[in-house]
């Protein structure tokens, strides 16, 4: 049989140090040998991004590089990642549960140790081996009971050590672009943001994943439902129409329909996902919609173009596990959204 062709890589031994406050999140680097200092404090200062608004007393440890990644990439991230129970991660959520954002998400999560989830292709499909046809999976066998989730996010939430030496991530960037390492004063207009691309591949690295990435990449038929054992924590606020009349608890399907983020058992759109680079958008699903101006986890970037975070950024970390500063409500972020105007330039995939 064949293997599930996955994303993941896993990093040596950690060097760099940065740390938000005494008691928070430190994010450790390891640097490939010969590494330009100004890339080094590229990415400190991208971390810093994330120390400043994520309060978790953990630490993360990432590998960062420079390699000549496929055309039109400009940062590629593998994460070290665990299985766990769903209904170990989701009591896990409710113990750390605190803000607004998290009581609501937690409140509407199954309470069934067996999710139900709208899914396609597979083997096991009933409209046919490997079909594009969306099927209700509610069989209960591995890829119902499990969430697969990054070690630095199991760490937020508890279920992996706080602080310890084992990688969580290798991150590497393009070295056939133009990068801008202080965009203080706005980014050049012939090169990339080099502190907005880091911080984006560290959200990668700290839990903005998608296992529909792994159906959408083996949507061949080849493969029982029970082997995708790849629900991510975000995929359970995965949400398509499909799924809300079907009152499954999320849609996993690797297709064109459009999925969005919900938190109240897909009954409010707060936000609308990539939905896959071979099946579905063009786009991995592991990043917001692109060219809607939602945030940092969007798949694309343009030259010339500054990048941060979004209040919407900061709300989905915040439900997957991390405790986030000052995370606005649902209708403060529809205002801030209103908000961003087009950013232009020839984009890339980061």
């Amino acid at each position: 049989m064949k293997t599930l062709k996955r994303l993941l890589k896993i990093a040596p031994v950690l060097l760099c140090a940065y740390a938000g406050s005494a008691q928070a999140l430190v994010i450790n680097f390891t640097p490939a040998p010969g590494m330009d200092p100004l890339a080094l404090a590229g990415f400190q200062a991208a971390a810093a991004r994330w120390t400043n608004v994520l309060h978790d007393n953990v630490q993360v440890n990432l590998n960062i590089g420079f390699l000549e990644l496929d055309a039109g990439v400009l940062g590629s991230t593998g994460s070290t990642q665990e299985l766990f129970s769903y209904d170990d991660y989701r009591n896990a959520l409710a113990k750390d549960a605190w803000s607004g954002n998290d009581k609501t998400a937690v409140s509407n999560l199954s309470t069934s140790s067996c999710l139900n989830v709208i899914m396609n292709g597979t083997g096991t499909n009933p409209s046919g081996i490997g079909s594009a046809t969306p099927f209700l999976d509610d069989n209960c066998d591995a890829n119902n009971n499990s969430i697969r989730m990054t070690r630095a996010n199991a760490r937020a939430v508890g279920l992996s050590d706080a602080r310890d030496d084992v990688s969580d991530g290798e991150i590497n960037f393009s070295s056939l672009f133009d990068w801008d390492f202080d965009p203080a004063n706005g980014v050049d207009g012939k090169a990339y943001d080099f502190i907005g691309v880091a911080a984006h591949e560290i959200g990668h690295a700290l839990g903005f994943i998608s296992g529909v990435d792994v159906l959408d990449y083996n949507r061949d038929g080849d493969y029982a439902d029970s082997e995708f054992s790849y629900i991510a924590p975000g995929d359970l606020y995965r949400c398509s129409s499909h799924s809300k009349k079907k009152a499954a608890d999320l849609d996993w399907s690797a297709d064109t329909r459009t999925k969005f983020f919900s938190l109240d058992k897909c009954q409010t759109t707060l936000a609308t996902f990539s939905t896959g680079s071979v099946y579905g958008d063009g786009q991995q699903a592991s990043h917001w919609e692109d060219n809607l101006n939602l945030g940092l986890l969007d798949p694309t970037a343009g030259r010339g173009e500054k990048l941060g975070l979004s209040p919407l950024d900061l709300q989905y970390f915040d439900v997957i596990g991390w405790d986030v500063n000052a995370v606005p409500e649902p209708g403060a972020l529809a205002l801030f959204m209103l908000g961003l105007a087009g950013l232009v330039g020839l984009r890339r995939k980061r």
